[in-house]
């Protein structure tokens, strides 16, 4: 009888554990299928890339939206080029069918009536936290300008393009390197420094973006504006050519990841560079997908997957088009190019990364923001609770309860002072254990590699075989309703004849 209590305790200790791990463990807030789904590859196999096994997504009309080795889930969203936005209602083998949602302004989510607008008419004092403008109240320093400093990596080492390297896969560092190095140098042209890492996570497979990890978290370490991981799709060279200013290049795809906590916040930067870059060159971005998966997006909100062409485009194309994208990004970061004579300085980022650059980046927090939440909160706790006291018939039992409640106020103090002593061996512990649990994660690579492939099979055999069986169980029941009332119409047919049989004598 004593070991529910035990193990119902020990279970909410292992949720708050990892819920207190910051996105690191994602499959928590994420359905049975979802689950078995992130266990997947999220990119179609090499087996699938050499048979031309592509993924394409129609409209209700029949019209390709997107050609793509991404894998495509049901409830997945796609902006194209001209900023339609789309969102995936089945999936048919390869074929994935989707629904026209509405075109997407300068913002994906439609504005509503602010809550902010509304309660300043009774406390003026309120002010969102993105409030650029400074007040009397709000005096806090504006957010850090940008460092020039911006991260690169490629979690995928291998992938490359078969008419300049001869296969679409190098063991290595494969073509997407040189993709990347154009992608670098140009930025660097335009005096912003450049972390680009060029770390393996060897083999392609789903284990790839868990080893990258520990490459975006080192090089999150320096704090830089903002982190690239660069790749190149699968699919039809036509699907990423465009001709921009009579050059022949490939487009770029931004990817944003569904399964993480800043999922809003990186569509929103990937919807504010494709404005940009709209501006600049013309049908430079393909796009923006909101896939299945996190692909390492929950560690900073400035982070985005870019797929540059296919393996099927050159990467002379592929580097000419990352170039240009270089030229926006730096644009919308660092703005215009100085004149000669004078000084380079950095420009405030415009657009959400200054909001995210004021809250979250480089370690600092915004006093300002975290103020106005604070009073929000406590504006309303104490509007619903004098609310509640004021329309509640409970007033008396609560006067009686005052005395009660006044005497307990000793053994609280006592134990605020209790945990306030014991606060730092807390907090010590759960570090502790934070980092021997991400340890013990990065080394699993190594224990699960030989047996991975099984694993994934095994997974999908479950999951494929479970929905069989569902489906099975519904048809089973039907049959077995139909028999059964096939048994009660001919029981009814008989009673009926032997009861006008009665009539009859």
């Amino acid at each position: 009888m004593k070991v529910k209590p035990v193990v119902f305790v020990l279970l909410i200790c292992i949720g708050l554990f990892l819920w207190q791990y910051e996105g690191a463990f994602t499959l928590a807030a994420t359905s049975l299928l979802d689950f078995f789904d992130l266990l997947e590859a999220t990119e179609i196999s090499p087996e699938e890339i050499g048979k031309q096994q592509y993924y394409t997504m129609v409209d209700e009309k029949g019209r390709e939206i997107l050609v793509t080795g991404r894998k495509i889930h049901e409830g997945d969203e796609y902006i194209d080029q001209n900023n339609n936005l789309y969102r995936v209602t089945r999936v048919q083998g390869y074929l994935a069918h989707c629904r026209f949602i509405r075109k997407v302004g300068d913002a994906y989510d439609i504005e509503r009536p602010s809550l902010f607008a509304w309660l300043q008419r009774f406390w003026p004092g309120v002010m969102p936290a993105q409030t650029e403008e400074k007040t009397e109240e709000n005096n806090e320093a504006p957010p850090a300008r940008p460092k020039r400093l911006i991260g690169i990596y490629h979690t995928h080492n291998d992938e490359s393009y078969i008419p300049t390297d001869g296969t679409f896969s190098l063991e290595g560092r494969g073509g997407i390197h040189h993709v990347g190095k154009a992608f670098a140098e140009t930025l660097q042209e335009k005096d912003v420094e450049v972390i680009h890492d060029e770390t393996l996570h060897l083999p392609h497979d789903r284990g790839a973006y868990r080893r990258s990890r520990a490459t975006v978290e080192k090089i999150l370490a320096k704090e830089p504006d903002v982190i690239f991981d660069i790749h190149r799709d699968a699919g039809p060279a036509h699907t990423y050519a465009a001709e921009i200013n009579g050059e022949w290049v490939t487009q770029v795809h931004l990817v944003v990841g569904r399964q993480n906590p800043n999922m809003q916040t990186v569509r929103q930067f990937a919807l504010d560079l494709k404005k940009t870059a709209d501006r600049m060159y013309p049908k430079l971005v393909k796009g923006i997908f909101m896939a299945h998966g996190n692909y390492n997006q929950d560690l900073v909100p400035t982070s985005l997957l870019l797929e540059f062409g296919t393996e099927n485009n050159s990467r002379d194309a592929a580097a000419d088009g990352a170039s240009l994208f270089a030229e926006v990004v730096a644009f919308y970061f660092y703005g215009p190019e100085p004149e000669k004579g004078e000084k380079q300085e950095a420009a405030p980022a415009r657009g959400i990364t200054g909001r995210i650059r004021g809250l979250q980046l480089g370690g600092k927090v915004n006093v300002a923001a975290v103020r106005n939440a604070f009073w929000l909160l406590t504006v309303t706790a104490v509007s619903a609770f004098a609310f509640y006291v004021l329309n509640t018939p409970l007033g008396a039992i609560r006067k009686k309860l005052a005395p009660w409640a006044a005497k307990t106020l000793p053994f609280t103090e006592k134990g605020d002072l209790f945990l306030e002593g014991i606060a730092g061996y807390i907090r010590a512990a759960a570090v502790f254990v934070a980092e021997q649990a991400a340890a013990f994660i990065r080394r699993g690579d190594e224990f699960l590699q030989p047996v991975s492939a099984g694993i994934e099979h095994i997974f999908t055999f479950f999951k494929e075989n479970l929905i069989l069986l569902l489906d099975s169980g519904d048809k089973l029941l039907a049959f077995w309703r139909r028999q059964v009332k096939n048994v009660v119409q001919k029981l009814q047919e008989t009673a009926g004849r032997l009861w006008q049989h009665r009539k009859l004598k």
